[in-house]
């Protein structure tokens, strides 16, 4: 299953410089797997959860939670979900000369797996903005590109952290995965702060040092998140998913819902019908 969200070239000023083919989340399927042959696009895809198999050009790689794979043009490419820990991955695909010249800018077109990299925020954004810009093509191209620059801002840095920077971010690390692992569980941040022994305010700044959002920015979008796997693939009342996740009430669950998917939790319902 997967929510995609898809352009037509005529949706951008310059596709010859700047466009999107697709953007979306995949979630876990232990059949899901892509093949490519001499790639038009970059495909980037950040790992939420789980593992799969990756081959650029007959070079196998591995990526995980929290790893970051970058797919260049003119390649093949091939991967696939784990089978019994498959993947659950937000990404983009675009083109365009400005995607590769940023891409060949930052030195990134040499290497397609960066592991621990801290761009969820930035990747939920990004098709956030896909989401609700459809219609006005000049700042859909604007808002991506600028998504798309800071993204490979981060994997540049990420490519050149030493490990002192690694060992900083352990703390973040265990925070995130305790979140991911218990994301229908009521999360208060002076809970994940005892997870890593670390005081709330400690705890926090280490966080947003890594990921550049605070600890309960990450749980209302993880939240949400799923919260739209359950709007697209089950019968379940916004009063129980709202229930299950352990938000307050179901207002506050549409609020937090609508200010993070520019929708009401029923509209998406209605969308994901109409696609399906």
């Amino acid at each position: 299953m997967e929510h995609i969200v898809t352009f037509l070239p005529g949706q951008f000023p310059d596709s010859g410089l700047w466009g999107i083919e697709a953007a979306g989340i995949t979630y876990p399927d232990s059949r899901y797997h892509i093949e490519r042959e001499n790639s038009r696009i970059i495909c980037l895809e950040y790992i939420i959860q789980g593992k799969g198999q990756l081959n650029v050009n007959g070079k196998a790689f591995s990526p995980g939670q929290g790893d970051v794979y970058l797919l260049p043009m003119g390649a093949s490419h091939y991967y696939r979900s784990d089978s019994r820990d498959p993947w659950e991955k937000i990404w983009m695909n675009v083109y365009g000369s400005l995607a590769g010249q940023l891409a060949e800018s930052y030195r990134l077109n040499d290497r397609v797996l960066f592991e621990n990299c801290a761009v969820y925020p930035l990747f939920r954004e990004f098709l956030t903005v896909c989401e609700n810009c459809g219609s006005d093509r000049n700042r859909l191209a604007e808002r991506t590109t600028l998504l798309f620059h800071s993204i490979l801002l981060r994997l540049a840095a990420s490519r050149d952290e030493g490990q002192s920077g690694k060992k900083l971010h352990e703390p973040a690390a265990r925070v995130k995965e305790y979140v991911d692992q218990h994301i229908y569980d009521r999360l208060t941040v002076a809970d994940l702060a005892r997870v890593v022994n670390l005081s709330p305010s400690q705890m926090t700044r280490v966080f947003r040092a890594a990921y550049q959002v605070t600890p309960y920015e990450y749980i209302l979008a993880r939240k949400t998140d799923t919260a739209c796997l359950l709007l697209d693939n089950s019968g379940l009342s916004v009063k129980e998913i709202a229930y299950r996740l352990n938000f307050a009430d179901e207002h506050y669950f549409s609020n937090v819902f609508r200010k993070r998917m520019g929708m009401a939790p029923g509209e998406r319902r209605k969308e994901a019908q109409r696609q399906g």
